[in-house]
């Protein structure tokens, strides 16, 4: 895809005389909404009492949440990637969890949670390699796992790494 001319792109280009990086092609509405969506959605948003108008703020922040959805105050849903995380319908994010959709010399990795599935307080979520990750229907993540592979659906893992201890 041939991304669109910017006054930023072409003023790197002239400057530095080599291809601009990926954020000079951003829109001055994007350098201008950017930092206050990243900000309200890592900042304003985990602090909400109120479960419900917490999950319809992502919502509004451009995360695609299914209905019945309960997340848990203190989760940090990555700001860089919000429009690659889908979180289906009926999951249960405890307290405290973190999601990680890139990382140093990792790329930009899609994450999928289906329906159902539950993860546990102060768990890891970390999509890595060019399929991403997804957490299978019904899969139970245990507290404090680091999950950095996909979960088939109603397993049931733990640990650092998590490891599968149960299919249903």
């Amino acid at each position: 895809m041939e991304k669109k001319e910017t006054i930023f792109s072409w003023l790197y280009k002239k400057i530095y005389k080599s291809p601009p990086p990926y954020y000079c092609y951003y829109s001055v509405k994007q350098i201008i909404t950017k930092p206050i969506r990243k900000w309200f959605s890592a900042v304003v948003i985990p602090t909400i009492p109120f479960s419900n108008l917490r999950v319809q703020c992502y919502r509004w922040c451009g995360y695609k949440i299914g209905k019945h959805t309960f997340i848990g105050m203190r989760c940090y849903l990555d700001d860089m990637c919000y429009d690659l995380m889908e979180i289906g319908e009926h999951v249960t994010i405890s307290y405290g969890v973190f999601f990680a959709c890139h990382g140093k010399n990792q790329g930009h990795n899609k994450l999928v949670i289906e329906r159902g599935a539950y993860i546990g307080m102060n768990s890891s979520i970390i999509a890595r390699g060019e399929d991403g990750l997804v957490i299978g229907e019904n899969a139970i993540i245990g507290a404090c796992s680091l999950v950095n592979k996909s979960v088939r659906p109603g397993d049931v893992v733990v640990g650092i790494p998590a490891r599968s201890i149960r299919n249903k």
